[in-house]
């Protein structure tokens, strides 16, 4: 439970972190500003100055908002508690990457439009997807381990009982 209260913690100062910046950056942007960053080969998008740039942060929110959901309805549906925790850990620490990913497209975004940059960094971007990719097999190796742990506990408890 503890590790699953800290996760949502970290993911609420994220949150928080994304809101400060954006907060703090767009009175000071320019009059034209980056909607749509280069990830592919495609070109910038440059609008007037408007309240569309707190879409990624507001997104952001909403994923905020919906992973904790999840979690919270997911694990409620499982039977063992072990599991539960697990998945809520999954979850959690995958949403700390997806608020990385966010928050680091909005730096860009702010970067671009003051020139200091041409777009995001793509091997940071990249990567941040990898470990969310790597942490599939990591939680399921750990939901295994798990059930191994308590395999072995359990017997060993019953024998303790027959005594």
């Amino acid at each position: 439970m503890k590790a699953a209260v800290l996760l949502v913690f970290f993911n609420g100062i994220l949150l928080c972190v994304g809101w400060i910046m954006v907060l703090y950056a767009y009175p000071r942007l320019p009059q034209k500003i980056p909607i749509w960053l280069d990830l592919l080969g495609q070109q910038h998008i440059f609008v007037t100055k408007s309240p569309l740039f707190f879409l990624y942060i507001l997104a952001q929110t909403l994923f905020f908002i919906f992973f904790y959901f999840l979690a919270r309805k997911i694990s409620s549906r499982i039977a063992v508690s072990w599991r539960e925790e697990l998945f809520k850990e999954y979850v959690y620490l995958t949403l700390i990457f997806i608020n990385l990913i966010f928050i680091h497209v909005q730096r860009s975004l702010i970067l671009v439009a003051r020139q200091v940059e041409r777009g995001v960094d793509k091997f940071y971007f990249y990567s941040l997807f990898g470990i969310i990719l790597i942490l599939i097999p990591y939680f399921r190796m750990r939901v295994r381990l798990a059930r191994r742990w308590k395999e072995e506990e359990t017997p060993a408890q019953d024998s303790h009982t027959k005594h």
